[in-house]
């Protein structure tokens, strides 16, 4: 018998509700929106069943869910290691985790989706890639809309072009980047 998806997932997958603890303004929300319906149409494509399209409408609802917190807030959630512009996502994972939510696809996939991670699950590299090429965003519009209309087919592809607008960015912002990053790249180039 398979086991009932945590109250949170469910409300956030089902009706785009965002637990009590989140902090996103309305820009934030229609953001995770379209994040969502991206996820959504894809994997409706790729043929999932309702119960794992619904996860994945959760993951776009709820990754950014911390985004408007406090900075001291964040780092409290968050943990060493990680920059201030991606706090936001290790600490609603680990208020996820707070929550008695055990999902670790789902988990690994907020808390990496602005940077990568090797151990990316299907759910987290479409989050990633999602994240990245949501209509909504203004810079790059004609590169996202043909990035997008090469999902869900291309995924390894896109996936490897994603990964390099984000590298490119941050090493032309002499930014460090973080080891998940390096190793997806690393596992891509790979395989």
């Amino acid at each position: 018998m398979q086991r009932e998806q945590h109250p949170i997932i469910e409300a956030a997958g089902l009706r785009a509700e965002l637990p009590e603890w989140a902090r996103s303004d309305p820009t934030r929300r229609g953001h995770s929106e379209r994040v969502a319906e991206l996820l959504d149409g894809w994997a409706a494509e790729l043929g999932l069943p309702e119960r794992e399209r619904v996860r994945w409408r959760a993951a776009g609802i709820l990754h950014d869910a911390l985004k408007d917190a406090s900075i001291d807030e964040l780092r409290s959630l968050a943990g060493p290691g990680w920059p201030d512009p991606v706090l936001h996502a290790p600490a609603c994972a680990a208020r996820l985790r707070a929550d008695d939510v055990r999902d670790e696809g789902l988990l690994l996939a907020v808390a990496y989706h602005p940077v990568g991670h090797p151990d990316f699950d299907l759910l987290g590299e479409f989050m990633f890639m999602a994240d990245f090429l949501e209509p909504g965003r203004a810079s790059l519009t004609e590169e996202r809309a043909t990035l997008r209309a090469r999902l869900p087919a291309e995924r390894r592809e896109v996936l490897v072009t994603v990964l390099a607008y984000r590298l490119n960015r941050l090493l032309d912002l002499r930014t460090g980047l973080m080891s998940s990053s390096v190793n997806l790249w690393n596992r891509l180039a790979e395989s």
